[in-house]
This record gives structure tokens, C-alpha cells and sequence, in this order.
């Protein structure tokens, strides 16, 4: 049975113990060094395991010393958040424009590399 690259890596996460293990250690590394993307910016990813019993809560960021806490409120609870999901298992929750183009960039290496293997 011939499968997409997304199903692929869906099917690595639940069957590779140690793929998932390092993904969940340093997932940054893991996805860059998968998709042959190189970002010149610094960022952050984390990975959460989802599970069945389990409601994960993202909390905002914490105003800065001199950021007014109102215009910080309003702008976590006004924002509309790019929620990326793959053949719907998992996905990627990104706080803002420049951290969405990042993701897509990684992503859509990844799946050119993805490509030519298949």
C-alpha cells in the first residue's frame, strides 16, 4: 500500500520509539536536519505529546517590564492563531507571521526532499 509522505511520518511517530523520543528531546534539530532547512533565525519549537486524557493549555507570553499589560491582554486574546495540521494528527499551533513563514519554509522542504525520495 502506497502511502503520503505526511501518513509516513505519522506512521514513523507512532511505530519508531527512538525517532519520537529525539523529536520530542530536540525538535527543532530533528525537523531542520529532515527537511535540509537551514534557518537563519532564532526560534523555538517545542513538542507535546498529545494524548487521549489529556487538555493542553497554551499560555501567553509574559508582558515585558515596559510593555502595558492591557495592549499585551488584548492583543493574546485578539489574535487569531495559523494552526497547521497534518492528515489530522498533530500539528502545529504558531503564534505569529514571522514563526508561520518559518514553519512553512521547513515544511515545504521537507516535502521536496520527501518527493524526490518517493
Amino acid at each position: 500500500m502506497n502511502h503520503d509522505a505526511g501518513t509516513l511520518h505519522t506512521l514513523r511517530l507512532v511505530n519508531d520509539n527512538a525517532y519520537r523520543e529525539r523529536l520530542i528531546s530536540d525538535p527543532k534539530a530533528v525537523l531542520c536536519e529532515e527537511s535540509g532547512h537551514e534557518p537563519r533565525e532564532d526560534f523555538a519549537i517545542e513538542a507535546v505529546e498529545q494524548r487521549d486524557d489529556t487538555i493542553v493549555i497554551l499560555l501567553p507570553a509574559e508582558p515585558e517590564n515596559d510593555e502595558d499589560f492591557a495592549e499585551r491582554l488584548t492583543e493574546a486574546s485578539q489574535r487569531v492563531y495559523d494552526v497547521l495540521f497534518s492528515s489530522g494528527v498533530g500539528g502545529f499551533l504558531i503564534p505569529d507571521d514571522r514563526l508561520k513563514w518559518i514553519l512553512r519554509d521547513i515544511r515545504s522542504s521537507w516535502a521536496a526532499g520527501a518527493e524526490q525520495e518517493g
